[in-house]
């Protein structure tokens, strides 16, 4: 029997990864690199952002991932030293819309007591628990993606960042598939042997904007 949270979770990721890619597409074009906007990226239709294992990883584990948008720096404004902007731009849109639905949850007084009622022809309920969902799942890749490891957007930062020497060394060890593999390898096991790295950033962000969303997220 299928869990109903499915229901729930399942088109929130989508519709958060998507605003994630756009959001990196619609950076790198302001910054005059038109590469995602020639392939189709700029666009909030998820079907060009999806990944086939992602999205079979949202439907075995609640979570996934959508195709990376293609940026080329030689294009940026700044080059390089911009990347971080449009490495930037995915998580920040996670947390605009973590934001959002938390002023919706507040607004709609979700947080006072959990009612049987319709709610705009819904159940009260289930608005509050796909809310508080939003507002997790939102902080939470959010939260992943700003680790500093390749190939996630916090790597990207970090290589936009880094000086000239330092920066060609690391894209040419990451532009090897053994390392690449070996990167993807390494964020596992830090995620899985340490996950407060990303538990406690989580948690700290959501008691900050929608405490009270916790406890819609059982069940």
């Amino acid at each position: 029997m299928i869990d109903p949270i499915y229901f729930i979770i399942i088109p929130i990721v989508l519709f958060s990864l998507t605003i994630h890619e756009f959001s990196h597409a619609l950076a790198a074009s302001r910054l005059g690199d038109d590469t995602a906007k020639r392939l189709g990226r700029l666009t909030l239709n998820p079907l060009k952002h999806l990944d086939l294992l992602g999205t079979l990883a949202i439907l075995i584990i609640k979570f996934g991932w959508a195709k990376p948008v293609p940026v080329n720096v030689q294009n940026l404004k700044k080059g390089r030293k911009s990347l971080y902007i449009v490495a930037f731009a995915g998580p920040l849109s996670n947390f605009i819309i973590a934001i959002a639905f938390s002023i919706l949850f507040y607004a709609f007084g979700f947080q006072n007591s959990v009612s049987n009622e319709i709610f705009f022809g819904f159940d009260y309920l289930n608005v509050a628990k796909f809310i508080s969902w939003m507002i997790y799942l939102n902080i939470m890749l959010g939260v992943f993606n700003l680790l500093p490891m390749p190939p996630l957007d916090g790597g990207n930062i970090i290589y936009s960042l880094l000086p000239d020497k330092v920066a060609n060394k690391f894209y040419g060890l990451m532009s090897k598939p053994l390392y690449s593999i070996l990167s993807v390898v390494l964020l596992i096991f830090v995620i899985r042997s340490f996950p407060l790295i990303l538990l406690y950033p989580i948690f700290f962000i959501l008691n900050l904007l929608a405490p009270d969303a916790i406890l819609y997220l059982n069940g």
